[in-house]
């Protein structure tokens, strides 16, 4: 079997809209990495603090947070 390309003629407009939804895309995709960035730092500090906390306990020798 041969396989035969065809073009498709796209209206300009919706090229030209096409072009906008890319470009929203690529920038949405930018702002999800740099969220699940931030989330990924902030996940890490919060075990830094937990592990802080609990090592504070361990060293008071008591098992309640002070208020």
């Amino acid at each position: 079997m041969s396989e035969e390309k065809q073009t498709i003629s796209i209206d300009p407009y919706l090229q030209s809209e096409l072009g906008k939804l890319k470009y929203e895309n690529i920038i949405l995709k930018a702002q999800h990495d740099n969220l699940v960035s931030q989330n990924k730092g902030l996940q890490q500090k919060i075990q830094e603090l937990e592990k802080k906390l609990i090592e504070s306990k361990e060293a008071d020798g008591t098992n309640e947070p002070k208020i």
